[in-house]
């Protein structure tokens, strides 16, 4: 057997050792998923969840929306969820955009710094040291508060993707602009921005998937009245699982997915255009 064949078997068994792998990866991954989707149509025992399957139902759908305390705590993530992406879509693109185009590199380097030791530290970290700046400043806790302490990250996550499709752009494009007389302001307005509307797009609809889902910032900083998702899921296990606590986990993961891949489409469509556009400049 010659010495170029041997070489083929053993990149044949990487890859195949290699896929394996990540197979064995994704099925650890997601199989604790699959379970809770398919645990949320358990038929149960006497309006119990059992770890059994005993039968198909969709009734714990419906309990989960009849529930009064599941309802408003959907209501807060969605409320807090909401300015918190909103923050982060207008900082995070702002400082995406100065990660890459800001006349000192030394402001650059520093924007970068910080913009990763947001990413880097840990959110227990975070929450705790809120909850002791709140408790020590005489702060209420409350949705402000909450917002406060869950938008740091997305304004991190926003920056990176938009610091990507700025890294695309064609600046002669804005000296074609300036050389017509336009300011800039509307250049920025006219020319940059809309190269960079869908990594915007992106990096909300990311941020908004993220603050959804926070649970460890939050389960510091919630209230008996201001309780998100995440947090009064988690605070149900401690007593037992109920029926529609599963069905819940369903709906907030599909919703998750959703955002994330519409995230992605957005990504994809500013990659798409940056090819297109600097195909069509040479």
């Amino acid at each position: 057997m010659s010495v170029r064949t041997l070489d083929g078997v053993g990149r044949r068994a990487t890859h195949a050792g290699l896929a394996l792998w990540f197979g064995l990866a994704i099925l650890f991954l997601f199989a604790p998923l699959a379970a809770s989707i398919v645990y949320s149509f358990n038929l149960g025992v006497v309006g119990k969840q059992t770890s059994q399957f005993t039968g198909w139902t969709l009734d714990w759908y419906p309990a989960a929306w009849n529930d009064l305390a599941l309802r408003r705590s959907v209501q807060t993530s969605l409320y807090v969820a909401f300015w918190a992406a909103l923050i982060a879509l207008g900082m995070g693109a702002s400082l995406g955009y100065a990660l890459v185009r800001h006349p000192s590199p030394n402001v650059r380097k520093w924007l970068s710094g910080l913009t990763y030791i947001l990413l880097i530290v840990p959110e227990v970290v975070i929450g705790v040291s809120l909850l002791l700046f709140y408790a020590v400043t005489g702060i209420p806790l409350g949705a402000a508060t909450l917002i406060a302490g869950i938008t740091p990250a997305a304004i991190a996550v926003t920056a990176l993707i938009v610091r990507a499709r700025a890294l695309t752009l064609d600046p002669k494009l804005e000296e074609a602009a300036a050389d017509l007389g336009s300011t800039r302001l509307k250049t920025l307005w006219f020319i940059v921005l809309p190269q960079l509307l869908p990594a915007i797009l992106a990096g909300g609809l990311m941020s908004y998937a993220f603050c959804f889902d926070n649970l460890v910032v939050a389960a510091f900083l919630t209230t008996p009245s201001v309780n998100t998702l995440p947090v009064y899921l988690y605070g149900s296990l401690q007593y037992g699982p109920a029926p529609s606590v599963y069905a819940a986990a369903t709906v907030v993961f599909l919703f998750t997915v959703s955002l994330l891949g519409l995230a992605a489409l957005c990504f994809r469509l500013s990659r798409s255009s940056g090819r297109v556009r600097s195909g069509g400049g040479r």
